[in-house]
């Protein structure tokens, strides 16, 4: 899956100094992907590299005369786990400035640094481009280093989603929702047996008859296991001592080592006066306050889609966390390529009104991707007025997704499939400018080119390349010697042939 960020420099940038930009860049060694296969295919045309550049100059003059368009309206910059992109707008455009960005899969390190660093390049090939075709003053030079984080209309909910919220509250529940031992637990609590079974061992230990937990727990499912819930920190053993005539609790103690103690020192029962090595002796087990903790408010649901989020690559500064209400519902929003996603989990049955607060904080929020996690039954009315609510915005002419699903097993899955639709349409969406430049699909190009590297380091073939092209040459699109090879057009017996007359005619002479 990709991931997309875009700074904003509100900045027109004319056809002379895009051409200069360029230059200045590929000068510094960042090679711009279209410019150079245009270049490519000058060099082929002149049969020679004597006059590429005249011929661009050329080439862009009529461009902009006859055809009234912009020659340069961007490029891509290709390095090993990420692309940088330039969309140059005009006063025609609906955006009138200087858009970068950096396309990036999730193991990318520290990608907005990156895109902060590439910015500021741009920055000064700008100024260094400005300084050479006219005299500048300093106001406008500091004005092209005004980088500013791009946030569509689409963001507006989620930042408002945020900034309500209080920010102690806030830091605290994403520190308990990324506790390693919570992230553990919080995957066996995906099985409704399990959270079952520690409710009703909670209100059993509470009650006294906690030693019948162990006894029934033989009809438990095959992949139950109380020593998980013992490894994972939701259940703690104990010893259980009770009167054998009246069955109260006397003590409860944490392993047999203690209980050990207690009849050494000759303690007698406060019921009946006999000794305590004479009492019933029981092994229960107990829910620690890890486990009260993930079962109240639904915060292991919680919990399970913070990590599920974090391990498809969402940044932690991308997701937000609402304090829990302390009704079983919790709401979560994550911003995917500037895409809102709206959470609203519930560790119990979709109702109605369940779907009616859903709706309600939908219309609050914005956001056009509503997730809707029950891990109970989903009541054929709910998702009747879910459907029907998507239904009418989408009649509307608004763009709305609705997600309904069923517990949190499936869901890294779907959401999995549901980003990567997102992270195409923005894509497609910030660099269709430059199709035309290209002459097809830079999303496509970009898209294809992630996944054969991921082929090629796997050692995959590469299924609709010939045999002898399946294994890709070992090359860095940063580096002059190995660019000509992808861009040279020459056909090699056109050029055989060419170079026959060349020497016929010098031999004739």
């Amino acid at each position: 899956m990709l991931f997309l960020a875009s700074r904003i420099l509100e900045h027109l940038v004319d056809e002379e100094t895009r051409l200069l930009l360029l230059e200045k860049l590929q000068e510094e060694k960042w090679i711009p992907l279209i410019r150079s296969t245009r270049l490519g295919c000058y060099q082929q045309a002149l049969l020679s590299s004597n006059r590429v550049i005249e011929m661009e100059r050329a080439i862009a003059a009529s461009t902009t005369l006859e055809d009234h368009a912009a020659y340069i309206r961007g490029d891509i910059f290709c390095l090993d786990d990420h692309i940088f992109f330039l969309v140059f707008g005009d006063r025609e455009s609906a955006f009138k400035g200087t858009r970068a960005g950096i396309i990036y899969e999730p193991q990318t390190t520290e990608p907005l640094r990156k895109l902060d660093a590439f910015c500021q390049k741009v920055s000064e090939c700008l100024t260094q481009s400005k300084t050479e075709n006219v005299s500048s003053s300093e106001e406008s030079m500091q004005e092209l280093k005004r980088w500013m984080p791009w946030h569509p209309d689409a963001e507006r909910g989620f930042m408002r989603f945020v900034t309500r919220q209080d920010v102690d509250v806030l830091y605290t529940v994403v520190r308990k929702e990324t506790a390693r031992e919570r992230v553990r637990a919080a995957e066996l609590l995906e099985s409704a047996y399990t959270r079952s079974f520690l409710r009703n061992a909670r209100v059993a230990y509470a009650e006294g008859y906690a030693a019948r937990m162990l006894a029934d727990s033989g009809s438990a499912p095959a992949d139950f296991s109380i020593n998980k819930l013992v490894e994972v920190g939701l259940l703690r053993r104990e010893v259980l001592v009770s009167c054998r005539e009246t069955g109260h609790a006397l003590l409860g103690l944490p392993s047999p080592d203690a209980l050990a103690v207690i009849t050494v020192s000759d303690a007698t029962c406060s019921e009946c006066g006999a000794n305590i090595s004479n009492e019933k002796v029981e092994e229960v087990v107990a829910p620690t306050h890890l486990a009260s903790a993930l079962l109240d408010d639904a915060a292991w649901l919680v919990n399970r889609f913070h990590s599920i989020l974090r391990h498809l690559g969402i940044p932690e500064s991308e997701i937000a966390i609402e304090p829990p209400t302390g009704d079983g519902e919790a709401y979560m929003m994550s911003n995917v390529c500037g895409e809102p996603f709206l959470f609203v989990l519930r560790d119990g049955d979709l109702t109605p009104a369940f779907a009616r607060r859903a709706v309600d904080m939908q219309i609050e929020t914005e956001s056009t991707h509503l997730v809707i996690v029950a891990t109970g039954t989903i009541h054929n009315e709910s998702r009747t007025h879910l459907l029907n609510y998507a239904n009418r915005l989408a009649r509307g002419g608004r763009e709305f997704n609705l997600m309904i699903l069923d517990g949190a097993g499936a869901s890294e899955a779907a959401l999995k499939s549901a980003f990567e639709r997102v992270s195409q349409k923005v894509m497609a969406e910030q660099l269709c400018e430059l199709d035309a430049s290209l002459g097809f699909s830079v999303t496509r190009l970009i898209t294809a080119r992630f996944e054969l590297l991921h082929k090629s380091e796997d050692n995959q073939p590469l299924a609709f390349l010939p045999p002898a092209a399946a294994t890709p040459p070992a090359s860095s699109l940063q580096n002059d010697e190995h660019l000509l090879p992808l861009i040279d057009l020459t056909f090699p017996d056109m050029k055989d042939e060419n170079e026959a007359a060349n020497l016929s005619a010098s031999s004739k002479s």
